[in-house]
Parts: structure tokens; sequence; C-alpha cells
């Protein structure tokens, strides 16, 4: 008897037919969706489309190499970089330069033995979030051996200074007249000694300032800046007797310091020994 499709279906290998016509057909829907995708590409690819993929895997690796070799570029600026850091003045280590860069200057001036006439304020400049520039202006007048020694000083000093500006000029020399024993070869003629030749030197030292925690250290500084008066009136109060032998040693520092600049005496020892000169003429 023969079966109606519906009754075929309804049995197991109608069922089992029905199963493998729907995988073929999911098949067939699926390979002809891939044969044909948005990319262009196929199930059975033509040369032109092989020479094409080629050239997409050509030009995406010569896009990488660029790219790494940027990247490595950047790695190594970086390392730089990191290294530099150590050779900055670091303000956790070295302190803040506001009174330390003075102290350094100060000191290779003393090691040098050389006359440091004056010493500015340090000034700073930031160049981002954790660096900043820090210069210091100096005067030196002395003798020329003494000023190269201080350069070699300051070139000694931890963290290294950078010269920003140096300029060197010749200081006028002054006759001296020399008094005592055998001050006059004759009667007519005084004796007069050249004094050393000096170079006034002036210049502006400079260091990259490291913050690792931005320009907070700044403020740290400025906010201790604006307590010391106060705290120095209190210890003033406290102790006077402190600052009684450094008043007492002010007269003899001051004779010191008249001693030491035989040059400002120079033009009255000069004339006085002219007088004297003169006068010895008219008695004859």
């Amino acid at each position: 008897m023969k079966q109606s499709p519906k009754q075929f279906f309804a049995t197991p290998a109608g069922k089992l037919t029905l199963a493998i016509i729907a995988m073929v057909f999911c098949w067939t829907a699926l390979i002809v969706y891939l044969s044909s995708t948005s990319t262009g590409g196929t199930w059975f690819p033509t040369e032109t489309d092989m020479n094409r993929v080629r050239q997409e895997i050509k030009k995406d690796t010569s896009t990488l190499t660029t790219e790494q070799a940027n990247l490595d570029a950047f790695d190594e600026l970086q390392a730089k970089y990191e290294d530099s850091l150590a050779t900055f003045w670091n303000a956790d280590r070295d302190g803040e330069p506001e009174t330390e860069l003075r102290n350094l200057v100060n000191d290779a001036a003393q090691r040098a033995q050389a006359n440091l006439q004056t010493l500015g304020s340090v000034r700073t400049s930031n160049i981002n979030g954790e660096l900043s520039y820090a210069d210091l202006d100096f005067t030196l007048v002395d003798e020329y051996n003494k000023v190269i020694r201080f350069f070699a000083e300051v070139e000694k000093c931890t963290p290294r200074l950078s010269w920003r500006r140096v300029e060197i000029r010749v200081e006028p020399t002054r006759a001296r007249a020399v008094t005592g024993p055998g001050a006059r070869q004759n009667n007519t003629t005084t004796v007069t000694t050249t004094a050393a030749q000096t170079f006034r030197t002036t210049g502006q030292v400079r260091v990259i300032k490291y913050s690792p925690a931005g320009n907070s250290s700044t403020g740290k500084t400025a906010t201790a800046a604006a307590a010391k008066p106060a705290t120095t009136a209190a210890t003033a109060t406290k102790q006077p007797a402190a600052s009684t032998p450094a008043a007492q040693q002010q007269p003899a520092a001051a004779e010191a310091a008249a001693e030491s600049a035989p040059a400002a005496s120079t033009p009255a020892q000069t004339e006085s020994a002219s007088k004297e000169t003169n006068n010895e003429e008219n008695e004859k």
C-alpha cells in the first residue's frame, strides 16, 4: 500500500530522510554565503585574489616594521631620559637648590681660595611637570690662577653644574707706594710696587631640578621661607646672649677687612709720599 508523504515523514526512515535533506540545504547555503563575503574572498580564489592578499600582507608587514622601529626608538629615548635623571638635581636627595646651590658655589670658592665678591639668588623656571631650571649668578674678583682653580672646583661639584654664561675681564691695576726702611732709593724718588693683576669673572651656573612629585616642593620651600623670619625672631628672643660674641667680633672683622684691602689706601699713601718729597726739595 502506498504511503502519503505525510505518513512517510512520520516514520523513522522519513524523519532520517528529512534530516539529511535539511543538513544538505544548510551546508549549501553556508557554502554560498561564505563563497562571496564582504571582503571579496572566495572558497576558490583566483590568482588575482591571491596577489591582492599578498600585497596586503606585504603592506601590513611594512607597517608593522615601521611601528616596531618607532617603538624601539621611544624605548631607547625613555631609557636615556631615566638614566639622565640620576645626574639631575634631585630635590629629595640633594635638597632644595634655592639654598644648596649657593652653598655648593660658595664652598667651591673657599676650596680655591678665591675672592667670591657677589653671589646672587637662585632663579627657577619650569620645563615640565617634573623638571625645572635653577640658575645662579656670581661675581669673582681675583688672580687668574685662582679663577682657574675656582672653575676646576665647580666642575667637581655633585650634582654637576653646567655653565650657562662666563665673562672674564681684566681689572685695572694700581701702583702702591712702599713705606718703611729702604723705601727711597735717593732723595727725590719714591719706590712703588705694582699690585698683582686681577680678573673680574661674572657668570651663571645652571642645574636641572628633578621633582618626582611635581612642583609641590616649591610650595613647601616658600612656606618654609615665610616661616623662617618668625622662627629667627623667636630664637633671638629666647637666647639673646647667643648673638653677643658675634657682635663683639664685628670690630675685629672690620679691622681685618681693612687690612686685607691695601689698594683702597694706595692714593692716600702716594699723596703723602709726594708731599714729603716736595717739602724736602723746598728746604734744600
